[in-house]
């Protein structure tokens, strides 16, 4: 029978049982409970000390990649290095040497993917790792071998196959041609040409499943087939509104740009979409593609009207011209028909005016705006004192996207106290103008072109009669330095004559003048130019101005922009582009949600006898 402790012939283990029976006798459990705890305490802290000694000292490595050399596995590297574990954990090391392998096997899983993705589906990747000292060399070598080509490219259509012109332009579009290396990026582009082409074709209902891709090892040739499922070619049907409330149906059904009948296509949709937004009506709109009857297929269109009275300020400051605010108050929904009305009433301490002006968006035809206007303003500057009223009519038609032009005709009485005397004039005139603007933003371009012209014949039906041609061109070219576009280089030009009587017979708010924030920063405004006996400006009949900024972004709000403005007015008729005034400085820009609110400081080159000695301006938006 045994007794429970161990037998004599193990001295060990009876000195074991021993000392466990002194124990179990000495210690309460609450003393075995706080001995175990200590324990556990000591472990704890000499585990973290190994860890922290460890973390103090990670392992230094490098790696070496070979097979992939010259040029044309530059993309392979470059792909491999920008997702690289190695790469990335090498400036800070690693912990230990099990981090390190899971590093290396994760990276060659990497690189063979990567070549897969580049078209070698037979590439073979190893690697090897070697150790002096504390230093370790890691290996990755890669045998790509051939890379692959597209092979044959299929379409299958279920149900029913399109027109062979339609299969021909699918194929076109998608552009994945036999022959080519077979790339991944490849491949995924062409899946989605095929995703945008199919709507446009008619096909707003098409469905694509999977595409089976067969990589042939033998031919080293990638075989895919797109399977599709395009149904019936589409007509565009109905269109219907839900949400309207006060703007007219009959007026938003002219915004359509396609005939009854037509196939449908996604851009005319979009372009429908885009024109209801630029209405400024709504402020949500969106466009569901719904089956209707007979192959067609109608659209619901979804909007949320937004506010259309709008009641709002600006302002600006400068050291010539002084401060100036506007108020205005829009309606953007007179006639229930998207018709624009705005009152605006502006004070300056050069200028007070009160101005009225009513748009008809798409007056006769799409694209095409009439416009009425009428004004009253004081001037009192140091070129003349006036007292203004003038009525016009204007037409305003969009060509392109890029491109309008414009007709009118103005008839406006000046009441002008100037060198010459207290006169009245009766001015008609008959401007005509084309404009091209291919920028990218109203407030603040980074790229595009804006090129403007305007002549307009003018005749005085005053006592005193005459009549004249004035013209003037302005240009004005975005550049974006970098790809985030922090970096702006931009241009400015103007050119303006004015063909007819001599300067002093024209009444002084017809001629051109040169100088202030809108045209040559560091002059006062008007002052760059002719000057009489009291060196007050005269302005003149022609004129030239040229001006460079680079826009510099230290921020996302902060800007800074060193910029230099040159030129003069001049009596004669066309510009001597001689005697330039130049100007330079540099501005701040604050970024906001609504533009670059503007700050500049500039200086006279060429400062004369009795000129300021530089001059500050703020206000909304970019100088041009």
């Amino acid at each position: 029978m045994k007794s429970g402790r161990p037998e004599a012939a193990s001295g060990f283990g009876c000195v074991w049982y021993l000392m466990k029976r002194l124990f179990d006798c000495i210690l309460t459990r609450r003393w075995r409970r706080f001995l175990t705890a200590c324990s556990l305490l000591v472990l704890c802290a000499v585990w973290g000390y190994g860890h922290q000694v460890q973390a103090e000292n990670p392992l230094s490595y490098h790696v070496i990649l070979t097979g992939l050399d010259g040029g044309s596995f530059a993309p392979v590297r470059q792909t491999f290095n920008g997702a690289s574990l190695l790469e990335e954990s090498q400036a800070d090391g690693l912990a230990s040497v099990s981090n390190l392998r899971g590093h290396v096997t994760s990276d060659v899983d990497l690189l063979s993917r990567v070549l897969r993705s580049y078209g070698y589906y037979a590439a073979d990747v190893s690697s090897s790792v070697s150790r002096i000292n504390d230093h370790f060399s890691i290996e990755i070598v890669a045998a790509p071998g051939t890379q692959y080509q597209f092979g044959e490219i299929e379409f299958k259509f279920h149900q029913r196959n399109p027109e062979q012109a339609i299969v021909q332009r699918i194929r076109d579009e998608v552009a994945l041609a036999a022959g080519g290396p077979a790339l991944a990026a490849a491949f995924v582009a062409a899946e989605a040409r095929m995703g945008a082409i199919l709507p446009e074709l008619g096909f707003p209902f098409a469905k694509r499943t999977r595409p089976d891709i067969v990589v042939d090892h033998q031919t080293k040739l990638l075989n895919v087939v797109f399977h599709l499922e395009t149904g019936e070619r589409q007509r565009i049907g109905r269109v219907r509104y839900k949400g309207l409330n006060t703007v007219k149906e009959t007026y938003l059904l002219r915004l359509s740009t396609w005939q009854e009948g037509e196939f449908f296509k996604q851009s005319l949709v979009d372009s429908l979409q885009s024109r209801l937004l630029q209405t400024d009506l709504f402020s949500k709109v969106g466009i569901e593609i719904v089956p209707a009857v007979n192959n067609h297929a109608d659209l619901l269109v979804t909007i949320v009207e937004a506010q259309h009275r709008t009641l709002g300020t600006t302002a600006g400051y400068s050291t010539a011209e002084g401060f100036g605010a506007d108020v205005f108050w829009e309606h953007r929904n007179m006639f229930a028909r998207g018709g624009v009305l705005k009152f605006t009433a502006r004070g300056a301490e050069i200028e007070q005016s009160l101005s009225g002006r009513l748009e008809l968006a798409h007056f006769g035809r799409l694209d095409q705006t009439l416009s009425f206007e009428s004004l009253f303003r004081r001037q009192d500057t140091d070129a003349f004192l006036s007292y203004e009223a003038e009525v016009r009519a204007g037409l305003d038609r969009v060509v392109t996207k890029d491109l309008a032009v414009s007709a009118g005709t103005i008839v406006e009485y000046n009441d002008v106290t100037d060198a010459e005397g207290d006169r009245d004039f009766i001015i008609a005139s008959l401007p005509l103008g084309a404009r091209w603007d291919s920028s990218d933003d109203l407030l603040n371009p980074s790229r595009g072109v804006r090129v403007s012209l305007v002549t307009a014949p003018g005749v005085n039906l005053g006592s005193n009669g005459f009549s004249f041609l004035k013209s003037e061109l302005r240009s004005s070219a975005y550049f974006s330095m970098l790809e985030d576009k922090d970096l702006i280089l931009a241009f400015r030009s103007r050119i303006g004559s004015i063909i007819g009587p001599a300067n002093e017979t024209l009444p002084a708010t017809q001629r051109f003048y040169a100088g202030g924030g809108g045209s040559i920063r560091g002059f006062s405004f008007q002052n760059v130019g002719p000057l009489d006996a009291d060196n007050d400006p005269l302005g003149g009949r022609s004129v030239v101005e040229f001006a460079a900024e680079l826009r510099l972004k230290v921020s996302s709000s902060v800007g800074i922009v060193p910029f230099i403005e040159g030129g003069n007015t001049y009596v004669n008729e066309f510009p001597r582009f001689s005697d330039f005034r130049w100007g330079a400085g540099v501005g701040a820009r604050y970024y906001t949600s609504f533009g670059p609110v503007r700050f500049d400081l500039a200086f006279p080159l060429d400062r004369r006898m009795g000129e300021s000695r530089f001059q500050f301006y703020v206000s909304l938006g970019q100088a041009f």
